[in-house]
């Protein structure tokens, strides 16, 4: 269970630096900009980083010492990274839509 709560934790931490780097990132006027293609790849970036380092981080420095909580513990960490991406994603998903006028909404 903790794992699938740490993922979670972990989740919201790199949605809030995806915000804070698409905030970040100047509007762009014109007629064909490229900022929200930015924000966008942006999002989607960390959407694939999100896994991946919960994954190596929770295998490789947060497992447990003893053998039955490691194994335990191996055992949720796959389901617990998949929980995470999705979570990602919808909570991205949510925060575009609620932002939809800001820069936060060209994330879908």
């Amino acid at each position: 269970m903790n794992t699938y709560i740490l993922s979670l934790i972990f989740a919201a931490f790199v949605l809030l630096i995806a915000a804070v780097i698409s905030n970040a990132i100047k509007f762009e006027g014109g007629v064909n900009p490229k900022d929200p293609g930015q924000r966008k790849m942006w999002f989607w970036i960390f959407a694939v980083l999100n896994p991946v380092l919960f994954y190596v981080i929770a295998e490789f420095v947060m497992k447990p010492e003893k053998v039955a909580a490691a194994k335990a513990w191996s055992a949720s960490l796959p389901f617990a990274t998949i929980v995470g991406f999705f979570i990602y994603i919808i909570l991205g998903f949510v925060v575009s839509k609620i932002f939809k006028n800001g820069k936060l909404g060209n994330w879908f």
